[in-house]
């Protein structure tokens, strides 16, 4: 039974700490298990060749600090960091060197050319500069909450292929359990045989199933080794694939207790989902980027000043004071204007396609795991003992001449048939929780993002 699942943090480092590191020093992604619940692999060596034996958290945490398709996305909440300090930029001002009346001599050799300095600066008016840094931080929120949800949809699949390679070593378990039983039935009744109590047919029948339950095994071997294989490869760990297992532990029946009704359950998920959060954090960057293109209507300042010296003039050395606005006499930036409320109306579109997802996922899932969940209950209440003691029953009955070999190899059969139902169940019940992990957002592990210093 899988117990409370430990944090897994996910720290972006901060690379903001100088505008210069951001340009030079490319984003860290550390990921680490709490209480380094990766130390807690198999410790032996190599050369031992004994398998690295994974619970759900250690193969989620190192898949958080080695698969790219999360690192990649990470990538994009640096970019929005970056985009923050861009916004909040203060242009520079420009330095303009001007000389005029350049000539090769001159009458009176005390003059010369005309020389003007000038210092220009463009002032931003109605709130520019305050809006773009609103709404990218707006972005960079939306950003973290891209990453949460990367982590959140990629963990489904991580959670799949655990459970699937624990369903592949159950049933190479079962095939070997199983196989190891027939043969002993196959040497018993070559005993029986030896001492004339059944026949050469009734052994010939108990070798061709003991044949069958071979080929099962190579079978299950082969599924056993596509599993770790594709565990290793969102993983980023293909050189190791020979080693993984998966530890022996299914989720818990009582692991979503708290959200035993729909409405609960899709409460929850519409609070709780990154996507959500990041499709209403874009609807509000949407509409401040609005208010930043009715803004961009009103012309900025450019204000320039500076000093003079010229010969010719009867003042010699002067300042100089230039104010230049544009004038919006033909273009008041409607298209610019009209695109961002597109864009705004877009943003809210999203949100309610997210929200009929979301409610379509919860409900989904939420199904599924209370069906696979009675499934296994009734499994292992009804069928399994019921279906050993047939077959030991059968067993006995034969080895006392009370049945014929074909009411015994039916019974093996069945049996096992039951096995493979019950371990099946519980992966399918793995896989409607890694589905419902997935709708609700409800996970145990939790990519904390390190908080941005300032630049």
């Amino acid at each position: 039974m899988t117990g409370a699942h430990p944090a897994v943090n996910s720290s972006v480092m901060d690379t903001h700490r100088s505008r210069a590191a951001l340009r030079s020093t490319p984003w860290i992604i550390l990921l680490i298990i709490a209480g380094c619940a990766c130390g807690h692999l198999s410790e032996a060596s190599p050369a031992a060749a004994v398998p690295r034996v994974l619970s759900e958290d250690q193969a989620l945490g190192l898949f958080y600090a080695r698969n790219l398709e999360l690192i990649s996305a990470a990538f994009g909440l640096e970019t929005a960091r970056a985009e923050k300090i861009i916004a909040a930029a203060i242009p520079n001002p420009e330095l303009n060197l001007y000389s005029q009346e350049i000539a090769p001599h001159y009458v009176d050799p005390r003059f010369g050319p005309a020389i003007y300095v000038t210092v220009q600066q463009l002032i931003e008016t109605a709130g520019k500069r305050r809006l773009r840094t609103e709404s990218s931080v707006l972005g960079a929120e939306a950003a973290e909450s891209d990453l949460r949800d990367a982590a959140r949809t990629l963990s489904q699949g991580v959670r799949r292929a655990h459970y699937g390679l624990l369903l592949a070593q159950k049933r190479v378990e079962v095939s070997q359990s199983q196989f190891d039983h027939v043969t002993e039935l196959v040497k018993a009744n070559k005993a029986r045989l030896a001492l004339g109590d059944i026949s050469e047919r009734d052994l010939a029948r108990i070798q061709v199933e003991a044949a069958k339950v071979a080929s099962e095994l190579d079978q299950a071997g082969a599924e056993l080794e596509k599993a770790r294989a594709q565990l290793a490869v969102l993983l980023a760990w293909p050189k190791d694939s020979e080693q993984l297992s998966a530890a022996d532990r299914w989720p818990d029946g009582d692991a979503f207790r708290n959200h035993t009704s729909l409405d609960a359950a899709t409460a929850a998920a519409l609070d709780q989902r990154p996507d959500l959060q990041a499709a209403r954090l874009r609807q509000q960057q949407a509409k401040k980027d609005m208010e930043l293109a009715k803004a961009e209507a009103i012309p900025n300042v450019t204000v320039s000043a500076g000093f003079g010296h010229d010969w010719g003039n009867m003042v010699t050395n002067a300042a100089t004071l230039s104010l230049h606005v544009p004038m919006p006499i033909f273009y008041q930036n409607e298209g610019q204007i009209a695109q961002a409320g597109i864009r705004s109306n877009d943003a809210e579109v999203a949100i309610r396609r997210t929200e009929n997802t979301t409610r379509a996922e919860v409900a989904t899932a939420l199904a599924a795991w209370q069906a696979t969940d009675a499934v296994v209950h009734r499994l292992e209440t009804e069928v399994i003992k019921r279906a050993e003691y047939i077959r030991d029953s059968a067993e006995y009955a034969y080895s006392q001449g009370g049945t014929d070999i074909i009411d015994l190899i039916q019974a093996q059969r069945d049996f096992r048939a039951a096995l493979f139902d019950y371990f099946q169940a519980q992966a399918n019940r793995a896989y409607a929780y890694a589905d419902l992990k997935m709708a609700l957002a409800d996970d145990g592990t939790r990519v904390a993002i390190a908080p941005e210093a300032n630049p």
